[in-house]
């Protein structure tokens, strides 16, 4: 796994950066499963300065109406979709049971290479992403098209 200082991940709140124009700022939007159970709200984005790119949703529990542990999560950006007319983002295939055995995201605590493999290996079989020589974001889960899929057209970076 190649996660280096380079990759280093840094919340947009606070930072010197911005969301692109035209792109939708997520950020206190409603996470829904795909039955509309809501999950939680988007608190923020964990982004890489150098390439500019988002790499995980920081979704806050609170008040879902499923039983998870109210906490802070992170979402890899490709798990995500945004929801075609409203202004809410949507999980449609992540589990309840993903969720719930995510670790637990404080603001301000470093997101270590072995807190990100912790969150691949939810989402992927252990191991089956093993390649050292390979670029640990070039992955679906980091697939930021995917989650602004055709409703906002771009580059989509921060």
């Amino acid at each position: 796994m190649s996660i280096t200082e380079a990759n280093r991940l840094e919340e947009l709140s606070g930072s010197r950066f911005e969301v692109a124009d035209g792109q939708p700022d997520v950020r206190h939007w409603e996470v829904e499963d795909l039955h509309g159970n809501k999950l939680g709200k988007v608190d923020d984005l964990l982004f890489n300065p150098a390439s500019r790119r988002v790499r995980y949703l920081v979704v806050n529990l609170k008040g879902n109406r499923l039983g998870l542990s109210e906490r802070k999560v992170l979402l890899p950006i490709g798990v995500a979709i945004l929801h075609g007319k409203d202004d809410t983002v949507l999980l449609p295939e992540v589990s309840h049971m993903q969720i719930n055995i995510l670790p637990f995201y404080e603001k301000g605590v470093t997101v270590t290479p072995d807190i990100e493999q912790d969150i691949r290996n939810v989402f992927v079989t252990p191991g089956a992403y093993n390649d050292s020589n390979s670029d640990f974001y070039n992955h679906e889960q980091f697939n930021q098209e995917k989650f602004y899929g055709l409703r906002y057209p771009g580059d989509n970076r921060v």
